[in-house]
């Protein structure tokens, strides 16, 4: 491509512009690289193309250029340049040219560019229900395969039929979306139940195996369009025990036998990494709650499963379900869905498996129920996430995508498919921390109480701070404590869960002290620090 600008100002300095470089990073793409010289400036221009990500990070490149118009001798920099303007342009005018550096290292290090954990649990997949999560910001979709469409009969892969799966796979790569697929309704010809144990193994390996292959995006034997699903998850809830959930197809069957588990985990792993080394194969979500004699949960099962697995390639990514509900039973460990990342970690790491990443694939906040409501939902659409970042988890899906019988409520759109105040607080959290990076939390030194909580990201350079107040019962918005947050900052952007702006300074009280002060209750707010 080849590009020449030329623009004479007001004021006789003649501009010319012509590439220099074309770099493209990482999934979004800084398409070419022009270097503007003139009377009083030489600087290099990212013209930029892409997704949401890229406009995000055009205007930070903008704002950074404006301030980097420095002459050589007084750059700013915190690296090596990726680029350079070089000092090769003659003098235009009867001023003297100037070469700038950009060391875009420094740039780049404020925009995180990980996919945000934010992920919501379909079963059927709808195009405009995918548009709603897409539209506010859900980046993966959890939604299980039903084995018994795609074999009904015992048949070899070129006679399955995918064409279900493929349209729903389709719908989700059309929208930039990643999956995790979970395994669910085994054919009657291959087990007795629908997430429990096969007849013969082998034909869970190869519909796995095919499967793998499908959806490996890598052109062979591949679904229309050639998607990608990396995270393939073993059953839903395989530490249920009660022989009735089971029959009714709500969870696995292995409570009582995580050696079988284990086995089978570790048959699968060679078959899916022969056919994709990249997919990952993912622990069943379990669900490490409401244990026997009162529930279904076998209390045993992960350090069973973990004891069998241990030295052996078995999975690649953990996974459990959280619901605020059990809470009290994990403090001990941290604050809310923390505290229970914090023992499963912990576990991972008793039996060797340190470094393996965790997933949640079900929690969520109802809206009805015996202690649910639109105000708590709405304010855990915001917390609950808030704090899946800072317990490190990967992913964490929303259930599920709509409330339908559900009497609990348990979805951020209702009955009729239509928003709740839930999905407005989530769509409002996700476009304020997409492209942030977490950093850690606030101690009760810095926002003055232990009842006064709060997580800090950095986006764009910028701390943002995501505070609200908690006591000792969280199920109740009727006693939270209002507290006023003295912030050692001159101006602050106040962001309400629903997307309401305000802005407070220095000064605002009367005094001058360095502080600007907001008043925090239970419901979050987002505050960007301006120095």
């Amino acid at each position: 491509m080849s590009v020449s600008v030329n623009e004479q100002y007001d004021d006789g300095a003649l501009w010319t512009a012509q590439p220099v470089i074309s770099e493209r990073f990482d999934d979004w793409a800084a398409r070419n690289v022009l270097r503007c010289t003139g009377d009083d400036a030489s600087v290099a221009i990212l013209t930029l193309g892409g997704g949401h990500r890229a406009t995000s990070f055009a205007v930070v490149l903008l704002a950074v250029f404006v301030v980097l118009l420095v002459p050589t001798g007084h750059q700013i920099h915190t690296g090596a340049p990726i680029v350079q303007v070089a000092n090769s342009a003659s003098t235009v005018g009867s001023g003297a040219v100037h070469t700038y550096t950009l060391y875009l290292p420094h740039v780049a290090s404020w925009y995180d560019d990980a996919v945000p954990n934010f992920g919501i649990q379909f079963y059927d997949l709808s195009g405009t229900l995918l548009d709603r999560y897409s539209e506010a910001g859900m980046r993966w979709v959890r939604v299980p395969i039903w084995w018994s469409r795609i074999e009904p009969v015992d048949t070899t892969p070129e006679h399955y039929d995918w064409s279900y799966f493929d349209a729903q796979v389709a719908a989700v790569a059309a929208r930039d979306m990643r999956m995790i697929v979970s395994l669910a309704s085994q054919p009657d010809w291959a087990a007795a139940y629908s997430m429990g144990p096969v007849t013969d193994t082998a034909t869970i390996k190869e519909f796995v195996g095919a499967f793998v292959e499908r959806y490996d995006g890598d052109g062979f034997q591949d679904a229309p369009g050639s998607p990608e699903i990396l995270h393939f998850e073993l059953y839903n809830e395989p530490d249920n025990s009660s022989r009735i959930a089971a029959a009714r197809a709500t969870a696995g069957y292995w409570g009582h036998n995580g050696v079988g588990y284990a086995a089978l985990m570790r048959e699968l792993y060679p078959v899916i990494k022969a056919a994709n080394p990249t997919t990952h194969l993912v622990f069943g979500g379990i669900a490490l709650d409401y244990f026997e004699p009162y529930g279904p949960f076998a209390p045993d099962f992960l350090d069973t499963v973990l004891a069998a697995c241990q030295g052996h390639d078995c999975f690649d990514v953990m996974n459990f379900h959280y619901y605020p509900f059990y809470r009290r039973g994990w403090e001990d460990y941290g604050a809310d869905i923390i505290g229970k990342a914090t023992y499963v970690r912990q576990r991972l790491e008793a039996h060797g498996f340190a470094d393996t990443p965790v997933i949640v694939t079900e929690f969520n906040w109802s809206s009805g129920g015996p202690w649910g409501s639109d105000e708590m939902q709405s304010r855990y659409a915001v917390t609950g996430y808030v704090r899946a970042a800072a317990a490190d988890l990967m992913a964490a899906v929303w259930y599920m995508h709509y409330d339908g019988v559900d009497g609990n409520l348990p979805a951020l759109l209702d009955v009729n498919k239509q928003p709740k105040p839930g999905y407005w607080a989530f769509a409002n959290m996700a476009t304020m921390l997409t492209g942030a990076r977490y950093e850690r939390p606030l101690t009760a030194a810095e926002t003055g109480s232990s009842q006064l909580v709060g997580y800090r990201f950095m986006r764009r350079g910028l701390p943002i701070d995501v505070v609200w107040t908690e006591d000792s019962t969280p199920y109740d918005t009727d006693d939270d404590p209002v507290l006023l947050y003295a912030v050692g900052i001159q101006s602050l952007r106040v962001v309400d869960k629903f997307g309401n702006v305000q802005w407070l300074h220095d000064g605002d009280d009367g005094e001058v002290d360095g502080h600007v002060t907001v008043t925090v209750g239970g419901s979050p707010l987002f505050l960007e620090l301006y120095p």
